[in-house]
């Protein structure tokens, strides 16, 4: 995805504007208090399941007394979620006075989603549902009613029932709680702070002036998936709520269903998620006790789970895998809760160290981010192509031009070119969502006919790192392809050297399946000294871009003959970065047969401009 052109606009530190729709900083006090409630649903690739939810939403019953919205809080998604609310936003048969808002949060983790949908709420009310959670028809009118009857309630969770898709495993209804599937009877119940049980985030309804008091921007306990191994973040909020003096209640007349797969039902997912919460479990122990009083907590808190698991073992002395699934869940939470202290001792100091590097590499950091979150939500990103041309009068003649993405946002509207903005969406994970992008967004116009491929020739694509290690990526690109009268060879994509030296095992595979499909695949900014010939040989490999960084070295000593560049096997090398006149000649002599810079082509918008040669 990234050109190694030359910048569109030279002062790389300015950052463009950023007033987000709905932050905290462009919202008045008067727009705050416009609404009563604000349904958050913070998604992660939730395409299939939101349609689901939404239709709930639309269906709400009793909404007279009170004012409503729906924000969905896109968290990084790399499916088809922004389409998703894009489509239910035009429909005519969703409520005009329900406002329905798409906001992107490009920090991995759902405390990060909720955290931005309610800064950029409108509501007094905050309910939470996840993008699996069917909520009641009254659902939302019975929030409303109790938060009136119970002012003194910062927040009150929903009852919930499972919606199974697989068979219950044995003992399941002992550990049913952990998948956030709360049934204690018919009439309201308080949680009181000392038993340290408070409801899951799932139909959670809080009080946004509750939240923005006690609730830390940046909780620790951010949960990134099971590969971060921590859970607990939605506790860890409601705790500092409780800890602030508001009282959390449990409100069985809001009924909410959890869609639960049979994935989530199988023993590995549930051992895992046992481990999450046991790693979380010391902070949480803690987070209520004074400072002066934690050192002393830890030793004994240690001393009480070894104990503990001691005992479960000479009670149950079978390996894990031999125990019943109950057995087995408590003994991987009493393991790993002995474990916590350790473990989040190195996470503290991971996320320090962390924190410190992005600091120094990163100093705008902040409002870059909220500069690439503007452009997802206000559909800022444009699409731009450069042509690599033929060089060479022997050269086979063909047509190549290279997708670039531009951000284009303020008043000038100048483009912002990708090394402005990747940085940025590297450190926070978002390069492969915008791969995505860029792929729907041109198939979109080739569809619509806005664009017109059919006579323009090949077109290269860049991945990053993150998608070639996507394993979900090629069905991605075969989806596209299937969906689209372009024929798969007039689509080429472009892997780095460098991702290829990262990830040898995945990069070939993808290769050789872009391949089967009857794409085109480009070793981009290759060097010969990094990348052996060898490995290149060993590929499907149509063409090779040679490293801007080479080129000029080798341009220097007047280029030293490289048969690779002359193989049968391959298309064509191309040189990138020729943006002078004594560039071009110097790559002519070399034998280099096509080249790609602002010498022969600037780069222009894919739709509605013409190539300025």
């Amino acid at each position: 995805m990234v050109s190694s052109e030359r910048l569109l606009q030279p002062q790389p530190h300015k950052l463009p504007p950023h007033n987000l729709p709905g932050s905290a900083e462009s919202l008045s006090s008067e727009a705050r208090l416009a609404m009563d409630i604000t349904v958050v649903i913070p998604t992660y690739n939730g395409a299939k399941r939101l349609p689901q939810v939404l239709d709930r939403l639309r269906s709400q019953r009793n909404q007279h007394g009170f004012t409503w919205e729906v924000i969905v809080c896109d968290n990084n998604s790399t499916d088809s979620t922004e389409l998703v609310v894009r489509d239910y936003q035009g429909q005519t048969d969703w409520p005009s006075a329900v406002p329905l808002h798409y906001r992107f949060a490009a920090e991995q983790g759902a405390a990060h989603a909720r955290q931005y949908a309610v800064e950029s709420a409108h509501g007094r009310l905050i309910a939470f549902l996840d993008d699996d959670n069917l909520p009641s028809d009254d659902w939302l009118d019975k929030a409303y009613g109790f938060a009136q009857q119970h002012p003194e309630a910062g927040a009150f969770g929903s009852q919930i029932h499972g919606a199974f898709e697989g068979p219950l495993p044995e003992g399941f209804g002992r550990i049913k709680c952990f998948l956030a599937i709360i049934e204690r009877g018919e009439q309201p119940h308080l949680y009181e702070p000392k038993t340290k049980i408070l409801p899951p985030a799932a139909g959670l309804v809080v009080r946004r002036d509750a939240w923005l008091a006690q609730v830390p921007k940046r909780l620790f306990l951010n949960n990134k998936g099971k590969e971060a191994g921590l859970a607990s973040e939605d506790l860890e909020a409601l705790l500092h709520i409780q800890k602030g003096g508001w009282q959390i209640w449990y409100n069985p007349d809001m009924v909410v269903y959890h869609q639960i797969p049979d994935s989530r039902l199988q023993r590995d997912y549930l051992v895992a998620l046992f481990r999450c919460v046991g790693l979380s479990r010391s902070y949480i122990r803690l987070l209520g006790n004074p400072d002066w009083k934690r050192p002393l907590l830890v030793p004994a808190y240690i001393a009480n789970d070894l104990r503990r698991l001691v005992l479960h073992y000479v009670a149950k002395p079978q390996p894990q895998k031999d125990l019943s699934l109950f057995d087995a869940c408590d003994r991987e939470h009493l393991t790993s809760s002995l474990a916590s202290p350790f473990f989040l001792l190195k996470k503290t100091s991971i996320d320090w160290v962390q924190g410190w590097q992005a600091q120094h590499r990163l100093p705008d950091r902040e409002q870059w981010l909220a500069t690439l979150t503007s452009a997802f939500e206000n559909r800022q990103f444009q699409l731009f192509q450069q042509v690599v041309r033929a060089v060479d009068e022997t050269a086979p003649q063909f047509e190549q031009r290279e997708l670039l993405v531009r951000l284009v946002n303020g008043a000038d509207r100048l483009p912002i070119t990708p090394d402005q903005f990747f940085p940025i969406a590297r450190h926070y994970g978002v390069l492969a969502t915008l791969d995505r992008w860029m792929i729907r967004q041109f198939f979109a116009l080739v569809a619509s006919g806005e664009h017109a491929a059919a006579d323009a020739g090949c077109y290269a694509i860049n991945l990053s790192a993150d998608s070639v290690n996507d394993r979900r990526f090629l069905g991605f690109i075969q989806s596209q392809l299937q969906h689209s009268s372009l024929p798969p060879e007039q689509v080429c994509f472009e892997i780095s050297a460098k991702t290829i030296l990262a990830q040898p095992n995945t990069s070939r595979q993808l290769i050789r399946s872009l391949h089967t499909l009857g794409c085109g695949v480009t070793i981009d900014d290759f060097n010969p000294t990094q990348l052996s010939t060898q490995v290149v040989k060993q590929l499907p490999i149509d063409y090779l871009k040679l490293s801007r960084q080479w080129l000029w070295r080798q341009h220097r000593l007047r280029f030293e003959p490289l048969d690779l560049l002359r193989s049968e096997d391959l298309g064509g090398a191309i040189a990138k970065g020729v943006e002078t006149p004594e560039m071009l000649r110097s790559v002519q002599q070399a034998g280099i047969l096509y080249a790609q810079g602002y010498e022969l082509s600037k780069p222009y918008p894919l739709v509605g401009a013409d190539d300025d040669g």
